[in-house]
């Protein structure tokens, strides 16, 4: 996943990196007057496979400095233990050998997060579908799709019950089974950022993980306010989106994580992309982008791949049993938004 980001003062543009390669843009004006005394500060690093951001403010410089040192060693560690980008990651070392003695208790922690999500959504979010990933991301480096049959049997390997956990320690107890965190980790980081920030004095930020959370007001002491990209492909360029057209979503203290089938996919057509039902092993056909706001960011980052799995029809009953809002694109390119998000929505 490779991102691109830059930062524009004066009624300028920012640019924040969302999850598999969607950007979301936050505009604000710096002016010093509305601002006070605060000093703004920005971090930029390389994580999971991509390019995290934060930007922060505090009175003290010095005390800014530092919780952003915090923030960063925080998100390095959460990387260590989940990011199958690093070979030697608990994640990693987990699939290799199919245990892990003494875990982590970031990495139980979202491993909890992650069977609870599982079980309450049906299958439709299930870390166990690394197997799935593997299948297809190998045909798509071979130029061709998966067979049925390929599919037919990484699917049988996803079982989100072969996932065994006690206080101290993991363990895979099937075959083949393999566990991936791309889904909720980068949310996961995005969380404990903010509480770094908190315990640190930060009352403003922004932390891009790859999911997005708040903390405050932007620079121009306004809300937040993030600028959804357009998933849907330019006439003749399927490898490129439509620009300037996506909606504007005003923060309300949540955060917000967004999934689409823009920039990771395994057909030209978008058909066949990175994110799968793990129960049939093809990607869904409903939706092409999906922005959740949730309390928590893991959690937001989490059910944007369940409400990919989702009919129109069931969207506000099932923002109503999760407690979160949406807002989506489908396949045609129009926009919506559960209820209680229209009022943060602005089309343009």
């Amino acid at each position: 996943m490779k991102r691109r980001q830059c930062l524009v003062w004066g009624w300028g543009l920012l640019s924040v990196g969302l999850s598999n390669g969607l950007l979301a843009k936050a505009w604000a004006a710096d002016r010093a007057a509305s601002a006070g005394k605060l000093v703004w500060r920005e971090r930029a690093l390389l994580g999971f496979g991509t390019t995290l951001w934060i930007k922060a403010a505090h009175e003290n410089a010095d005390q800014l400095e530092a919780a952003l040192n915090a923030t960063v060693k925080a998100i390095r560690h959460i990387e260590r233990q989940m990011s199958l980008f690093d070979a030697e990651s608990s994640i990693s070392r987990l699939n290799r050998n199919g245990k892990l003695a003494h875990a982590d208790r970031d990495l139980l922690s979202v491993l909890r997060l992650s069977q609870q999500i599982g079980t309450k959504s049906a299958g439709s979010f299930d870390i166990s579908m690394q197997p799935l990933w593997q299948i297809w991301s190998q045909a798509t480096e071979a130029h061709r799709l998966p067979s049925s049959k390929e599919v037919e049997r990484a699917q049988r390997l996803v079982n989100l019950r072969a996932l065994e956990l006690t206080p101290t320690s993991v363990r895979l107890n099937a075959p083949g089974a393999a566990l991936s965190l791309n889904g909720v980790a980068q949310g996961y980081a995005s969380d404990r950022a903010r509480e770094v920030l908190r315990n640190n004095g930060i009352r403003h930020a922004l932390i891009d993980s790859g999911e997005t959370t708040f903390i405050g007001q932007a620079p121009d002491a306004l809300r937040w306010r993030l600028k959804i990209e357009d998933a849907i492909a330019n006439p003749g360029k399927p490898d490129q989106v439509r620009a300037g057209s996506g909606p504007v979503l005003q923060s309300d203290g949540r955060a917000m994580a967004t999934s689409s089938d823009a920039h990771t996919v395994f057909s030209t057509d978008r058909r066949h992309h990175h994110i799968l039902d793990p129960r049939t092993g093809y990607s869904p056909q409903h939706w092409s982008s999906v922005t959740v706001l949730a309390p928590r960011c893991a959690m937001a980052d989490a059910l944007t791949k369940v409400f990919f799995m989702l009919p129109p029809s069931r969207i506000e009953s099932e923002c109503r049993r999760w407690g979160v809002d949406v807002v989506l694109q489908d396949k045609a390119g129009k926009w919506t938004s559960s209820s209680g998000a229209a009022s943060l929505l602005h089309l343009g």
